[in-house]
């Protein structure tokens, strides 16, 4: 256990934390964004309730007042009421005006009771939203006169009567205005509701993207301290280097020919160290260089006699396409992608192929692919570009990190994806130079080669 492991644990326990605040956020906001939303519905609803009662009472008094009922016919239409009734508790109709059934519809308000949502004796509804028809009932509260003289009283002591006392006030009424004023409060809740995902959309846009500049940032100043070192590194190698260099092929004139082996290696892992060092030197020093007009499909032609292994371009590759760019740092780009491929595998052929092709808007696209063992698999795959990761055995881990910096700084990118089949694509994208401005370039003479 290092100390980096334990601070990308607490990082991930951070995001994690961030991710839950924000997810709890937005259940709460979108809770209070339905109980606004079902408060306005109710307020809405006792609305109605008390309109259906001062109809009823309104028209009922006219009606009581006024037997003739024009007057209770003309407050009927004012109110857009269809009917009033008020029903025995037997649910016979004992009067009313309207169009009403003559037996109360118990069964129409038995679901709504059931369901523990309404109360009869503060008033019960039902509500047709595609007729906008309100059908509204409570039990009656009206004050009768009995002749006291019909009741009779049986041996158990039981009140005997065929009397049914009213009960039931019913109400049928157009509530087309209720209906409005409930679609209004969902579309404005639903409203609500959208704004509050577009505005957590964006502010989780917002922090993933603080999250990335806070990794680039912590990355570019890995970068600077690694440049600094690097740089210190690269000088100090350099001075051995030579000396070593130096003294090896004075040994190589006065040893017998039987050390000639053991100095072979030595050299040979001299030469290695150089070039590392020109490697680090390369992705320190400015990546734009001197750029010049290069013919893609004769430049990488050019790199072909490099490696042992055939390498041939695709049937579909463009015959002719142009860049602007350094012809050393193409090299060195194109070179590496070739020798990856080529060391993709071993014991076989990895096949490598090169597919030039016409991107969008005026790019031009060059891919390297095989059929070698592919990418590593996990996190690996997001450290391939950083300086110094390695899964080979004798690599330095520097070769892509110079590359993408190269692209770069002439506008490019790569991207590396597995291949279906196996193997890798290793893709990059570089403005391409238009052929009528390359003709006159070449007239110039500034043409760049892989030599």
């Amino acid at each position: 256990m290092n100390g980096a492991f334990f601070g990308k644990l607490f990082q991930k326990k951070d995001q994690a934390f961030a991710y839950a605040m924000i997810g709890l956020l937005f259940i709460l906001f979108s809770a209070m964004v339905f109980y606004v939303g079902y408060s306005n519905e109710e307020k809405e609803t006792l609305l109605m309730k008390t309109e259906a009662e001062r109809a009823f009472n309104s028209i009922y008094m006219a009606l009581t007042e006024n037997p003739t009922t024009d007057k209770a016919t003309s407050l009927m239409n004012e109110e857009g009421v269809i009917g009033i009734g008020i029903y025995s508790s037997a649910g016979r109709l004992v009067r009313w005006l309207g169009n009403v059934p003559f037996v109360f519809p118990y069964d129409d308000f038995q679901t709504e009771t059931a369901a523990g949502t309404q109360s009869a004796a503060y008033g019960m509804y039902r509500f047709n939203r595609s007729s906008g028809i309100l059908q509204y009932m409570r039990m009656a509260r009206l004050s009768i006169d009995i002749d006291a003289g019909s009741l009779q009283i049986d041996t158990a002591g039981q009140l005997k009567t065929d009397l049914n006392f009213p009960e039931v006030l019913y109400v049928v009424m157009d509530a087309g205005s209720y209906a409005k004023a409930l679609t209004r409060i969902w579309m404005l809740a639903g409203a609500a509701e959208t704004l509050l995902i577009v505005v957590f959309f964006i502010f989780v846009r917002m922090y993933l993207n603080n999250v990335r500049y806070r990794e680039m940032l912590t990355r570019q100043e890995s970068l600077v301290s690694l440049g600094a070192a690097a740089r210190t590194l690269a000088h100090e190698i350099k001075n051995p280097l030579s000396a070593m260099t130096i003294q090896v092929a004075l040994l190589k004139k006065v040893l017998p020919e039987q050390y000639s082996g053991e100095l072979a290696v030595v050299d040979q892992e001299i030469g290695r160290l150089t070039q590392l060092t020109n490697k680090v030197s390369d992705f320190l020093r400015n990546p734009v260089g001197n750029p010049q007009l290069i013919e893609v499909r004769s430049f990488i032609e050019g790199l072909f006699s490099l490696f042992a292994l055939p390498v041939r371009f695709t049937g579909d590759s463009l015959s002719r396409a142009y860049i602007e760019f350094d012809p050393d740092r193409a090299r060195s780009v194109f070179e590496n992608l070739l020798k990856n491929a080529m060391e993709s595998c071993t014991g076989r052929d990895p096949e490598v192929e090169v597919e030039i092709t016409s991107g969008r808007r005026g790019m031009v696209s060059i891919s390297v692919l095989d059929r070698g063992d592919g990418l590593p698999e996990g996190s690996d795959q997001k450290k391939v570009f950083d300086p110094f990761f390695t899964t080979k055995i004798h690599g330095s881990g520097i070769g892509l990190a110079i590359t993408r910096q190269f692209l770069k700084a002439r506008n490019g990118t790569i991207e590396l994806s597995a291949r279906e089949g196996g193997g890798t694509r290793a893709e990059v994208t570089l403005p391409a130079v238009p052929e009528k401005f390359a003709a006159v370039i070449l007239a110039a003479g500034h043409v760049g080669s892989a030599e």
